[in-house]
Parts: structure tokens; C-alpha cells; sequence
């Protein structure tokens, strides 16, 4: 008898186990779900890829909490690209090849995801953009998207915002990539067909410590203002430059590098008075949540493209747990039956071509504070 109540009690220690085993287990993601993603994290435009990297991060963790993706774990295998074409290419083509992922996050410079973009629509790899805003991008195919609106929509405002306030001669001076000349033209032929004229346009290579030649020459055709687009190192290079060289008319950037804290630091007393626009920022519960989880993680608010990216992967992961599959039609399908998703960076609604629609932001910056001026 003291044999059989024994194995009785083993049995039940054994159940016992089993049982807590079980319900620790349970819930807990089992396998993995890999997602790529393209970013600048090293080099002059890093402070553009660092955030959507830590928002990425913060929301795979939040998902995994709560189940991952059909039970499965987020893992995010992520590659620097310094927003560089070329480099964009390589980092797509290995997580490609080692983690064979069916969504990739990135890239952040509109001439990277440019590059990257065949890649993934030949591959059938669902590629999402936190950042970039090239009106090319539009018509790329089946699988590209962004959460932030083209260049298209931001020149169309911009240009509309700026000949609204009485400027007739602009001069238009970007960095010589697609972004750059995007943003130009799309800012151009808005500006332009309501009777505005462009009086110079010039570029400077990417990566440039100087600009004073092309200030000069821009000084030299008197226009009333000047439109930059521009990335966050050459932001300050071009104010401060201009200040030296007493260029003092209204500066109109189409970029928001200067939303950046450390860019605006770095600009210093050149920067006062610059106005700038932007996609306008979400206030809505799910903007509240993101930006107190960010700050309890990162402690700092959400930087640029932070939002952005975190709406990536919990829409992502909203799709596909819905979804009857895991592949990249299931996603990029559910991506354009989206509409009106609360995201941290606002209502997100994909159009047929993959780009979101989001009202426009006009800010400038007074006591060395960026201040909202316009909603558009």
C-alpha cells in the first residue's frame, strides 16, 4: 500500500509540473517571427534611424507580452544603412538571405528605400517606410508602403502655405539625392502654378561641410525667400553659413530636421525664425500610451519616426493575427484594407498606392522653440 500511495503521490507531483509548466508557458510565444528592418544608425543621419530602432523594439516586446504574432516571437534582425543607397541594397540582401522575413521596416532616406524597394516587390517582401517621403515611391508596387505622407502632399501644402504669405521669388536649395530633389519639385510646381517663380535652384552633395558657394549665388538672385530640403547634419551647416555670408531672408525648410533637439542645438541663434513643416503629430490615447512607454523605456520622448515605427509593427501584428496566414499577401492585403487605425503617429489610412494621408503641420521656431503656427 505505501508503494502504491507513492506512486500515487509522484503521479500527482508529476501532474503538478505539468500543470505549472503549462500555465507558465502558456501565452508565451512559441517559435519566432523574424522581421528586417533598414536603418541609419550609425553616421550623419542616425538621429533619423536610433528612434524607429528603439520604437520597433519597444513594440515587439509589447506584442511578445501579449502573445506575439499567432504565437509566435517578434525578432527583429536589423542592418545599418547610414542612408546610403548602396548600403541599403546590402543590408536588404542579407536579411533576405539569413532571416528570410516576409516584412521589412525601412528604410528612413527616401534615395534607400528607393533602392531597396525592387528588392522587396520582386521578392514579394512587404516593405514599409517610417520616413520616407519621395513622391516616387508612390507607384512602386503591391508590397511598398509608408506611414508618413509623400512629398507630393507636403510640397503641394508647403507651396501653397508659403505663396499664401505673400512671397512671389523663391529660391530653392537641397541636398542632391531623391529626397532632396523630390521635395523641390514637388514644392515648385505647386509654388509656380499659383504665380509664384523660382529664381534659382541649386544642390550640394550629400555629406558636404560647405554650401557657401551655392548661399552666394542664391544671394546674388534676390529672391524674397528660400526653400530647403535638407537632412540633419547640413541643417546647421546651411543656417550657419547664411548667417555669416547676412543672407537674411525667410527661410522655408521642407524637412523637419530642425524638430530634432540636437539639430536645433547645433544651429544655435542661426535658426531663429526659420519656419519648417511636418507631418502633425497624433494626440489621441494611443500617442499618450506610446510616448509614456517610450519615456519609461528610453527616458526621452519619442524622437522623429518613432511613432512611425512602432505603428509598424503593431499593425503589423494586428493584420496577421487576424489573418487566416503569415505570408506577405495576408499583410500587404490587410495593409490596404487599413482605415482610420488609431496609430501613435496619428489616423492611418493606406491609399492604393501604400501611402497614408495625414493632415500637415507648419512650425517655426521663436526663442529657439519650435512653435506650431498652422495646421493644414
Amino acid at each position: 500500500m505505501k508503494v502504491k500511495r507513492t506512486v500515487a503521490l509522484g503521479l500527482s507531483a508529476c501532474v503538478a509540473l505539468i500543470l505549472l509548466a503549462w500555465l507558465f508557458f502558456a501565452g508565451r510565444p512559441r517559435g519566432t517571427f523574424k522581421m528586417g528592418a533598414v536603418l541609419p544608425l550609425t553616421g550623419g543621419s542616425a538621429q533619423w534611424g536610433i528612434p524607429p530602432r528603439n520604437a520597433a523594439l519597444l513594440a515587439a516586446d509589447q506584442v511578445n507580452a501579449a502573445g506575439g504574432i499567432k504565437g509566435k516571437k517578434i525578432v527583429l534582425d536589423i542592418e545599418d544603412d547610414q542612408c546610403e543607397p548602396a548600403n541599403a541594397v546590402s543590408a536588404m540582401q542579407k536579411i533576405l538571405a539569413t532571416s528570410k522575413p516576409i516584412v521589412v521596416l525601412g528604410a528612413v532616406c527616401s534615395s534607400a528605400t528607393l533602392a531597396i524597394a525592387p528588392i522587396a516587390e520582386s521578392n514579394k517582401v512587404v516593405l514599409i517606410s517610417p520616413a520616407s517621403t519621395s513622391p516616387l515611391l508612390t507607384h512602386f508596387g503591391n508590397y511598398i508602403f509608408r506611414d508618413i505622407p509623400s512629398d507630393a502632399l507636403r510640397g503641394q501644402v508647403f507651396g501653397k502655405y508659403v505663396y499664401a504669405r505673400g512671397y512671389r521669388r523663391v529660391s530653392c536649395l537641397y541636398i542632391n539625392n531623391d529626397g532632396g530633389l523630390g521635395n523641390e519639385q514637388t514644392f515648385s510646381q505647386t509654388f509656380q502654378s499659383l504665380g509664384g517663380r523660382i529664381v534659382s535652384v541649386d544642390a550640394y552633395p550629400q555629406g558636404t561641410q560647405d554650401v557657401r558657394a551655392q548661399l552666394t549665388k542664391i544671394k546674388g538672385a534676390k529672391p524674397d525667400a528660400l526653400l530647403v530640403v535638407s537632412y540633419p547634419d547640413d541643417t546647421p551647416i546651411v543656417l550657419r553659413q547664411a548667417a555669416e555670408l547676412k543672407l537674411s531672408i525667410p527661410f522655408f525648410f521642407q524637412t523637419e530636421a530642425l524638430d530634432d533637439p540636437a539639430v536645433l542645438q547645433r544651429a544655435g541663434t542661426a535658426a531663429e525664425g526659420v519656419t519648417y513643416i511636418l507631418p502633425a503629430q497624433s494626440t489621441g490615447p494611443a500617442a499618450s500610451q506610446f510616448a509614456a512607454a517610450y519615456q519609461a523605456r528610453y527616458h526621452t520622448a519619442p524622437e522623429l519616426y518613432a511613432a512611425q515605427s512602432y505603428d509598424i509593427v503593431m499593425l503589423t501584428a494586428r493584420i496577421l493575427n487576424a489573418s487566416q496566414s503569415l505570408t506577405p499577401d495576408d499583410l500587404a492585403n490587410g495593409l490596404h484594407r487599413t482605415q482610420n487605425y488609431p496609430g501613435a503617429s496619428g489616423t492611418i489610412t493606406f491609399d492604393q498606392n501604400g501611402d497614408v494621408v495625414q493632415p500637415m503641420v507648419i512650425k517655426q521656431i521663436k526663442n529657439l522653440q519650435p512653435v506650431v503656427v498652422s495646421t493644414e
